[in-house]
């Protein structure tokens, strides 16, 4: 008897090579609590939210509401505050790199005295006389950067000592006189007057700006500095050599302070030996504010500025409100340790510690 096999059954279909096609809805977590989503925001723009609300403020209290929203004023503190903010932006180039400057504001009253007398005392060409004021902070620059980049001397120490160094200087010098007679005309020009409405100040203030702006976000060294910044001992091991960096970021600095120097001179009229040391807290204070807004944690041309006109706005609403003369360094003190704090603070929070 013949058997015939049995004939097995195959499924016909063709398995699909990817697999079998699985029909599924990502699982969505919880939506992160409103706190997490307003922090970053908070942490972007609060300081421009408290500057639009004081200034709302001082334009509608009774005491400073006719005074502090008035065109004058309104150049005035932008006038006036140009040199600080030039200062500021001086500092923040060291800052980027890790190092602190603490005589910027010695390089201010340097470059101004230069300056002047070399205009008023000796007679040279306006331009000499403010490319002199220009090198003379440059060289202090290059005397800071040496110590620190090239001797290893404490950033601290030898800028503190630096600007002790130069006030002596310059007390030795002037006699601790005012020179206020002989300053040429082309040069109070340059920070009297207005162009558009605003102060010609502001305008070189602006040319200032954008080119730290520029060379801090859009150079490779802008980038070499900022990791030198942020971790010195790996910016060695890709190759840079961190004591240039930081020798050159004094240097510039220096050469900033002298700008500004200039630019007080060509504001006030005259060379005053004891002013510019004040500047060296306030701009700190600014760069410091900075460092809080736009891009919190780290410092910035924009919010620099910022802070510049924050505690600008600030002074200058509380002494129309008939404040004492104490309120301008007790508010730049107060705003330098805060900015300090919150900004740690801000830094600590990104770095999950």
């Amino acid at each position: 008897m013949t058997t015939t096999p049995a004939r097995t059954t195959t499924d016909q279909s063709t398995p699909d090579p990817a697999g079998p096609v699985r029909n599924e809805t990502p699982v969505q977590g919880p939506a992160a609590p409103w706190t997490a989503r307003c922090t970053p925001f908070l942490e972007r723009y609060a300081l421009l939210i408290l500057f639009v609300l004081l200034c709302v403020f001082f334009s509608t209290y009774g005491p400073t509401s006719g005074t502090f929203p008035s065109l004058a004023n309104v150049r005035n503190i932008l006038g006036n505050e140009a040199v600080i903010a030039v200062t500021a932006l001086a500092s923040i180039i060291p800052l980027t790199c890790g190092q602190f400057d603490l005589s910027v504001g010695s390089i201010v009253g340097l470059s101004s005295i230069v300056t002047a007398s070399a205009a008023a005392e000796h007679d040279l060409p306006v331009a000499a006389a403010i490319g002199l004021g220009v090198l003379s902070g440059s060289l202090v620059g290059l005397f800071n950067g040496v110590l620190v980049a090239r001797i290893g001397v404490n950033p601290l120490i030898a800028t503190l000592g630096t600007a002790t160094l130069v006030a002596g200087l310059i007390s030795l010098y002037t006699a601790n006189q005012v020179i206020s007679i002989g300053i040429p005309e082309s040069i109070t020009a340059i920070g009297s007057g207005t162009w558009l409405g605003l102060p010609r100040t502001v305008f070189w203030l602006a040319l200032v700006a954008v080119a730290v702006y520029y060379l801090l976000t859009h150079t490779p060294y802008g980038r070499y500095l900022a990791s030198v910044g942020v971790s010195p001992g790996s910016a060695r091991l890709v190759g840079l050599r961190v004591d240039r960096y930081v020798l050159s970021s004094f240097v510039l600095s220096g050469g900033l302070a002298g700008i500004a120097g200039v630019l007080l001179l060509a504001r006030a009229g005259t060379a005053n030996p004891a002013v510019g040391p004040g500047f060296t807290l306030a701009a700190l204070s600014a760069a410091f504010l900075g460092a809080t807004a736009i891009k919190p944690g780290t410092f910035n041309v924009v919010g620099t500025l910022l802070g510049v006109l924050f505690v600008a706005v600030s002074v200058n609403g509380l002494v129309l409100a008939g404040a004492a003369d104490w309120v301008q360094p007790t508010f730049n003190g107060a705003a330098l340790i805060i900015a300090v704090a919150l900004s740690t603070a801000i830094a600590r929070r990104r770095a999950g510690t």
